[in-house]
C-alpha cells in the first residue's frame, strides 16, 4: 500500500513517497544478498543479468529474491530491452522508502489534512476544528494600556500564527485577532490564543497567578516556573503553554509569549520553524503543555532566529 512519510527537522519537512509492507515480508530484509539488490535498485533500474554480474551472484538467485520482492510489491517492472538477441525485464523500487505497520495506533487528525504533520495538527487542536478556526486571538493593544500603562509590541508576530493556523484551517476570518482591550465576557468563553505577557497583554496579567509559568514582577519582573522552581529574567526566554482555560475549564488556552519581545518571538519561531524539535516528546500532564525556550540570533543581524529548549 502507497503512502507518505514525513520527516520532519529544523530545517523544515520532507515528504517521500512511502511503502507500507505487509508484516510477514520482513523476512526479505534477513538476506543480505536482497540487501544488496535493493541498495543497486535504489540506484537505478536495473536487469537480474546486470545484477548477477555486479554482485557475483548466479542470475537464477538474482531471479529468486526479485520475484519475492515483486510479490511484496517492493520492486515492479520498469520495462524490457533486448540483450544478445533476448528480452530483459528491467525492474525498479516502487518506493524509496518502506515501512511496516504494528498496530492501529494513529494519529487521529480530526478533519485535517492527512498530509499535514500529526504532531502540529494534534497541538492545535482544538483551536483548529474541522477545517475551521475554533479560537480568539488576543493580542495586547499597541498603545499604553494596563495595570502597568505599557503598550504591545507583539503584533507583527500574529502573521506567523496566522500561516501556521492558515496550513489547517481553509478559511480564516479577518482580522483573526482581537485587542486585550476590546474583549468582551463572551469572547472569554472560547478557546483562547494569548499572545505576549502580563505587561502587554491584559488577559494573562488576569491569569498570570493561574499559570504553571508566572511573571514575577516584584523580583525584577522574572520568569518563573512553578514546575521546577527555576526562573528567569533574560528577555530572550519565550513560553509556550497549552492548558485548559481558567475563563470557561470546558475550552483550551495557548498562551504564546515571553520576558520581552525577543522572547515572544523566540516562542513564535519555535510554534513555526522548530514545531518538532520543540513538541515530538512534550510531555502533557493533566492537559497542561508547558515549554521555556530561549532564542538566540545566530546570524548576528540583532534578529531571533534558532532556539533552545529549557524546560
Amino acid at each position: 500500500m502507497k503512502t507518505m512519510l514525513v520527516e520532519n527537522s529544523e530545517n523544515g519537512q520532507k515528504i517521500y513517497d512511502s511503502l507500507v509492507l505487509e508484516p510477514k515480508h520482513l523476512g526479505i530484509f534477513s538476506n543480505g544478498l536482497a540487501v544488496k539488490i535493493i541498495n543497486e535498485l535504489s540506484r537505478q533500474p536495473i536487469c537480474a543479468m546486470d545484477l548477477g554480474k555486479k554482485l557475483k551472484e548466479h542470475e537464477q538467485k538474482i531471479y529468486y529474491h526479485l520475484r519475492k520482492m515483486r510479490e511484496a510489491g517492493i520492486v515492479k517492472l520498469n520495462g524490457t530491452e533486448l540483450r544478445y538477441g533476448m528480452t530483459a525485464k528491467l525492474f525498479e523500487l516502487v518506493s524509496p522508502v518502506i515501512a511496516t505497520k504494528l498496530n492501529e495506533r494513529e494519529y487521529q487528525l480530526k478533519g485535517m489534512d492527512p498530509k499535514t504533520d500529526p504532531v502540529v495538527a494534534e497541538f492545535l487542536d482544538p483551536f483548529v476544528k474541522d477545517g475551521k478556526l475554533n479560537a480568539r486571538i488576543i493580542i495586547g493593544d499597541p498603545y499604553s494600556h494596563g495595570r502597568f500603562d505599557e503598550s504591545s509590541t507583539e503584533g507583527p508576530f500574529v502573521s506567523d500564527i496566522a500561516l501556521l493556523l492558515g496550513r489547517f484551517a481553509n478559511n480564516l476570518e479577518f482580522p483573526c485577532y482581537k485587542l486585550d482591550t476590546e474583549i468582551k465576557e463572551s469572547d472569554l468563553k472560547n478557546n483562547l490564543i494569548l499572545i505576549g505577557n502580563s505587561k502587554t497583554n491584559v488577559l494573562i496579567d488576569n491569569i498570570n497567578n493561574s499559570l504553571p509559568l508566572y511573571f514575577d514582577e516584584t523580583k525584577d519582573y522574572r520568569l518563573v516556573s512553578r514546575l521546577t522552581g527555576n526562573d528567569y529574567t533574560d528577555p530572550r526566554i519565550g513560553i509556550i503553554i497549552k492548558m485548559p482555560s481558567p475563563f470557561n475549564k470546558n475550552k483550551k488556552l495557548l498562551v504564546i509569549g515571553g520576558v520581552g519581545s525577543r522572547g515572544t518571538r523566540a516562542a513564535v519561531l519555535a510554534c513555526t520553524l522548530y514545531f518538532s524539535k520543540m513538541f515530538i516528546n512534550a510531555e502533557n500532564n493533566n492537559g497542561t503543555l508547558v515549554r521555556i525556550i530561549k532564542g538566540y540570533d545566530r546570524s548576528g543581524d540583532k534578529v531571533i532566529d534558532s532556539v533552545e529548549i529549557l524546560e
